[in-house]
Parts: C-alpha cells; sequence; structure tokens
C-alpha cells in the first residue's frame, strides 16, 4: 500500500538522522492533509540491514498496545530512508510547570507497562531514556508512548525461549547518561538494562538532573558507581531508590516484576481510579523535580531543503561521493540484532505496512 508525504516542517534530530513533520498526499489508510511524524536517515545501496527497517520490523511486533506509536510506512530512495509514524507530542522531559507527585506516578507506571509490553515479546529497548518516552495528543494526551526502536534486540528466542548468553560487547549500547553499569562495562544487554536505564530516567524526573549530566563519557561510570539509590533519592519516598537498587542487583536472565513494582509506585499517591494518567492541569503538592526540560540541544541546526537528496553528495558514502553534506554516514544494524528475517516474512512485513 503506497503513501506520499509533503514535508512541512523539523521536529528533532538526532545522531542518526532527523525526524520532520509530514502531512499525506495520497494514502490508502489516513486521510489527506493528515500529519504523520517522519524519520529519514541517511543509507546507501551497501547498508544490508538499514536502521528505520529495523525500527519498522520492532513497532509491527509490538503494535496493538496502547504505548506503541502506529506505523503506517517505510521506504527509501537512492540516499535516504524513510519511517512514517503517528504524530506524538513532546517528550516527558517538557513539562510546562514543576511537575506534581501525581503526574510522576502517572508516568512511572505508564513506563512500566511499556517496558513489560516490550520485554513480553522477548526483545529490549536498548535506549531507554526520558527523551524516548512522549505524550500522545488530543485524547491521548494523557498516555504515555515509548519511541526509537532503532537498538532494539532479541534477549531471547520466541519458539524456543532460549536466552542468549552472557558476554562482552565491543562498545556501550545506548545513551551514556542512563547507561547501566553493565553497559559502561560492555557486558550483554538483557532485560535488567533496561530497568536500570528506567529507573535513572524517573530519578531524572524525581530530581530535576543526575549527578554525572556534565560529566565527560570517561568520568560518567566512576560518578554514577557511587551513587545508590537511597542517596540518589534522599528526601524522597525510599521506593524510587529501592527502585535501582533492585534493578542494580538483578541477574543477567532475570525477568523484572513489573506489576510489584507498579503496586509500590502507585501506593505513593492516593488517586482513585485506572489507568493513571498524566494530567497537565495538575498542581496539587507534593512537586518533584523541575522544568528542566530535555537533555538535548533543540532542533535548530540548519537543514538542507526536503527536496535535495539527489543533487546532495553525502558524509562517508559507499557511492563514492565527496562529503559535502551535514548528514550523519550511514549506519546499519548488525546480522546478530536483527529481529529475524526482517526482509521478508512473518516476523517483519516492514515493506508492506
Amino acid at each position: 500500500m503506497s503513501m506520499r508525504l509533503h514535508i512541512d516542517s523539523l521536529i528533532d534530530y538526532g545522531g542518526f538522522g532527523r525526524v520532520y513533520v509530514g502531512q499525506v498526499k495520497h494514502s490508502g489508510r489516513l486521510p489527506v492533509k493528515s500529519k504523520v511524524a517522519l524519520k529519514k536517515i541517511h543509507v546507501t545501496k551497501h547498508v544490508k540491514n538499514p536502521v528505520l527497517l529495523h525500527e519498522a520490523a520492532a513497532l509491527l511486533m509490538l503494535k496493538g498496545h496502547k504505548s506503541i506509536p502506529a506505523v503506517f510506512a517505510w521506504g527509501r530512495s537512492q540516499y535516504y530512508e524513510y519511517l512514517a509514524l503517528q504524530l506524538l507530542g513532546s517528550s516527558i522531559t517538557n513539562f510546562s510547570h514543576t511537575p506534581t507527585m501525581r503526574n510522576l506516578i502517572a508516568i512511572t507506571c505508564q513506563m512500566l507497562d511499556a517496558m513489560e509490553h516490550v520485554h513480553k515479546h522477548h526483545i529490549i529497548h536498548g535506549d531507554i531514556k526520558p527523551d524516548n518516552f512522549l505524550f500522545g495528543t488530543g485524547q491521548d494526551e494523557g498516555r504515555i508512548y515509548l519511541i526509537d526502536y532503532g537498538l532494539a534486540k532479541l534477549y531471547a528466542d520466541p519458539l524456543t525461549l532460549k536466552h542468549i548468553p552472557d558476554g562482552k560487547i565491543p562498545a556501550l549500547r545506548g545513551t551514556p547518561l542512563y547507561a547501566s553499569l553493565n553497559m559502561h562495562y560492555h557486558r550483554m544487554p538483557s532485560r535488567r538494562d533496561d530497568m536500570e536505564s528506567l529507573a535513572y530516567s524517573i530519578i531524572k524526573l524525581l530530581r530535576g538532573s543526575l549527578p554525572w549530566k556534565d560529566a565527560n563519557r570517561a568520568e560518567q561510570l566512576p560518578i554514577k558507581a557511587t551513587w545508590t539509590g537511597p542517596a540518589l533519592c534522599g528526601g524522597y519516598s525510599p521506593v524510587f531508590g529501592e527502585f535501582l537498587e533492585y534493578a542494580r542487583g538483578m541477574q543477567f536472565e532475570e525477568a523484572p516484576d513489573y506489576k510489584n513494582w507498579r503496586a509500590r509506585f502507585r501506593s505513593l499517591v492516593s488517586v482513585e481510579g485506572e489507568p493513571l494518567l498524566y494530567d497537565s492541569s495538575d498542581r496539587n503538592p507534593p512537586l518533584v523535580g523541575s522544568i528542566s526540560g530535555s537533555d538535548r540541544p533543540s532542533a535548530s541546526q540548519p537543514d538542507p531543503p526536503p527536496d535535495s537528496e539527489d543533487e546532495d553528495s553525502l558524509p562517508d558514502s559507499d557511492d563514492g561521493w565527496i562529503p559535502t553534506s551535514s548528514w550523519p554516514a550511514p549506519e546499519r544494524v548488525k546480522e546478530e540484532d536483527l529481529l529475524g528475517n526482517e526482509k521478508g516474512g512473518d516476523s517483519a512485513r516492514a515493506r508492506d505496512i
């Protein structure tokens, strides 16, 4: 099923590529002029396992849950790969006012829901951080969505349920600020690493920042390792610090106790009703954290015109062009990180979304 889009404006950019607001010009699924989020990264014909095809595969495997954004289309041109997704709101760090404990717990419980859903499908996310949790829009503005599955990988075989073996990896995966201690030590990732990164994400919202935020990459591990959960969360309920200690103490193959931790966090507020959703109008104390915003720079850098892809040569292009573009070099997904057959078959029907 084909889809034609017009690129309206830049939303954000990162190490792999850029995200735009796209307007539908033709589609068999969406109304004309409706808005989508359009991810775009540099790719060439020599990239065997493109990142956005991998992300589309993960989203299709995870679809149907309230925390997973809808995926509409994947495609590529000579130099670029595209993925059209449900257009969401801002990240959970972008509060218009100092957050309340009630809203922090609402966000925390929804993040745990998302984590449990991903893990139930034998997948680890690999880059859990506040910027990868977005608010919904319209009637879903109180819901939290988990995005960015470029580093997703299987931790167990979906058929045999055999867990991957522990071992070493060549480099840290994910974002150093929120990476687990084991990721800093280049250990094979598993569910425990997603949970430890989730703990740092919650603590960031609770405190407003993390003590190692301004440290360089080499200094982050020793600083992070000296901070215990209780020390990081002093002055707040011990549940927050205990959650970090729990995540750090998990075994490589251990399944997280999502239900218990949801209940423990939920007990910190007396609000009736389920599910507990984020409420932007809530101003009731106690307040937590600060209006600190994202840990990433704003999307203000100059951007090449959307229609210039075939005229612009690209950095590190394996097609032999001289680099003159600001686009990052092409990225690929390693064979061992693929979610089954991503180029065909039932495990990932990404090309036929």
